[in-house]
């Protein structure tokens, strides 16, 4: 992705998790069959993703609240960004067409990556805390 690009994606990241409410949270878990298709397209951030729907699903139950809101609202912004297909590079382009969805993700990765090990750590104590993705059927 051109630098040009790369700062639009940052502009509209920086933006866009300004206005993330809580009522954002419940639109973009609602729909989790098209986010998990979609999130294959992320490659290596699959698994994040994966994380990243857990800390939603736990923090949405009230489970685990030991979490910034700037990052709860990154990661609606970021799921909600994949869910969208007009974007900075429209996802129907050919191979390069998520390069900007897998960016946010990146930024939401790199940005909160103390508060993520703190969740994973949180998740390992917690058995009886479900899983939201466990048995998830990807298609």
């Amino acid at each position: 992705m051109n630098s040009s690009r790369q700062k639009e994606v940052s502009e509209r990241f920086s933006d866009g998790i300004e206005k993330v409410t809580e009522k954002d949270i419940s639109s973009v878990l609602n729909r989790k069959e098209k986010a998990f298709r979609l999130s294959r397209h992320l490659e290596k951030a699959a698994d994040d993703f994966k994380l990243l729907w857990n800390l939603l699903c736990d923090y949405q139950s009230g489970s685990y609240k030991e979490v910034p809101w700037k990052m709860i609202a990154a990661t609606v912004f970021s799921i909600g960004y994949l869910l969208m297909p007009l974007d900075v590079i429209p996802d129907v382009i050919p191979i390069i067409g998520f390069t900007d969805d897998i960016t946010v993700f990146g930024f939401v990765l790199a940005g909160f990556s103390a508060e993520l090990d703190s969740y994973k750590i949180w998740k390992q104590c917690h058995p009886s805390s479900p899983d939201t993705v466990s048995g998830e059927e990807e298609k």
